[in-house]
């Protein structure tokens, strides 16, 4: 083991409590032991980075094969990103690394996440971070309210999320709806980005774009 990794596990083995017996600690029981996980998430992030990156891979969320992308590209490799909420303690750990990250940039906001894919990461996140949570639909409801933003009202400051992202049209479509219901987008963020052009279009709407983790970091190993 590293020497980073050795005193990563022995303080967490110090804050949770827990004996030290020098051994390699699993990054899911270590935030499970923690009563304060988000603290080991602000001197841990590399690790957890690394260990999220690899899980992606062993539970099979990479798909290789012939795809056509939400963005209507084609590619020879699909990230099943939905799965990833199949794994609560994994899931866990993505959304304690997206809160750390988010609040970087933001004090307090609604957290929205674009249909389908961004939903459950919004829903994560406001549990983890104790904020309010939207979504904005694919199309508006033609019963009802008939909405097109819902769980946020005009006036509201809001991060947009989505799990995976490419182009980030679906990030800029779901700005400009959010942006004519009243309510001012202060930053845009992605799970994983596929690094063809999300910045740039979510740049063009002059909001901030910022990512946990890109397609080539999951594929060759992300490096600390």
């Amino acid at each position: 083991m590293d020497l980073d990794r050795y005193l990563l596990a022995h303080t967490v083995a110090s804050i949770a409590e827990l004996p030290w017996t020098g051994s390699k600690l699993d990054a899911e029981a270590l935030l499970e032991a923690s009563p304060d996980p988000l603290a080991i998430i602000n001197f841990g992030q590399c690790y957890l980075k690394s260990y999220l990156a690899r899980k992606i891979n062993e539970l099979g969320l990479v798909k290789r094969g012939s795809f056509i992308l939400a963005s209507g590209k084609k590619s020879d490799i699909y990230i099943d990103m939905r799965k990833l909420w199949a794994f609560p303690k994994l899931a866990r750990i993505a959304s304690l690394l997206m809160a750390s990250l988010i609040k970087e940039k933001v004090k307090y906001a609604a957290l929205v996440g674009v249909a389908t894919g961004g939903i459950p990461l919004a829903a994560h996140l406001s549990v983890t971070l104790g904020w309010p949570m939207g979504y904005v639909r694919p199309k508006r409801k033609e019963y009802g309210q008939m909405k097109l933003v819902e769980g946020v009202e005009e006036g509201m400051k809001a991060v947009v999320l989505d799990d995976v992202t490419t182009t980030g049209k679906s990030l800029a479509q779901s700005i400009d709806a959010l942006r004519e219901s009243g309510i001012e987008v202060v930053l845009a963020a992605s799970l994983l980005d596929r690094e063809e052009g999300s910045a740039h279009e979510v740049g063009s709407r002059g909001v901030d774009f910022v990512r946990l983790l890109t397609l080539n970091e999951v594929l060759r190993g992300f490096q600390c």
